[in-house]
């Protein structure tokens, strides 16, 4: 589905990421690890063409990504930012179905089946309760949520998440990683997602992909990856690993 080869992407003379070789295939649910400043943001904006690569090629369904055009990559791939902005005052159900935009042809509005997607979108978050409350009226986690329906209601086959467990207290971060790997398992799609919460971002996943200094440094099963000698040299952090239900955990010593 979503293919980079050799990618790179410099902000003026510092490095962004470098040689990035990598696929995704449909139905996964990827997550993408690796320290501040390591590369993940970066990776993902350019596969949500928010940036060009400086080298290489990203190609999605066999085709260069460049060639697409904008509503129809934006119909099939859809991206999630750090902080999308919540300063605007509206329902949850008018933002979500603001993400029908690339649905709808010049001039024209959102129409029943446009809220009717709207509404299946956030049932699917579990958050059909909130589909009248205003933004500014609910928790950083329903917030959350909300941002997540908006992308899910283009019914993408790629859907791009950058940060989506952070600020999140512990239930929180539970409930959303089930419910990514459930979004993956209800519609087919192929979910990349950024942590910084390690043991919850391999808990679910099929993969994870560890950046470092820019560069792809591991493509892992996550019990390849929950051993202490791949946390010490993919992340310079000495760890041990308890075996949960047949899960391992990482505990920094």
């Amino acid at each position: 589905m979503l293919e980079f080869r050799g990618v790179g992407y410099w902000y003026g003379e510092t490095r962004g990421i470098a040689g990035v070789t990598l696929s995704a295939h449909s139905g996964e649910l990827i997550a993408l690890a690796g320290s501040n400043g390591s590369g993940k943001s970066t990776l993902l904006k350019i596969a949500a063409r928010v940036l060009s690569p400086s080298t290489g090629e990203v190609l999605f369904e066999g085709r260069p990504v460049r060639e697409w055009r904008p509503k129809e990559y934006a119909k099939n791939a859809a991206y999630l930012p750090q902080e999308p902005d919540t300063t605007f005052a509206m329902r949850a159900i008018d933002v979500v179905v603001s993400g029908r935009a690339p649905y709808l042809t010049r001039f024209a509005w959102e129409g029943s089946s446009d809220y009717a997607a709207a509404e299946e979108a956030l049932a699917m978050c579990d958050a059909a309760y909130l589909a009248d409350r205003f933004l500014d009226e609910m928790s950083g986690g329903e917030r959350k949520r909300v941002f997540l329906a908006r992308v899910l209601v283009r019914q993408p086959r790629l859907v791009l998440l950058d940060e989506p467990l952070a600020a999140l207290d512990l239930a929180h971060v539970q409930q959303f990683s089930k419910l990514l790997r459930q979004i993956v398992e209800r519609t087919g799609s192929t979910v990349i997602f950024a942590a910084h919460e390690l043991n919850w971002a391999a808990a679910y996943s099929d993969r994870v992909l560890v950046m470092k200094n820019g560069l792809l440094a591991a493509d892992l099963s996550p019990s390849e990856l929950m051993q202490p000698d791949r946390i010490r040299d993919l992340f310079d952090v000495e760890a041990a690993t308890v075996t949960v239900n047949g899960r391992n955990w990482v505990v920094p010593l």
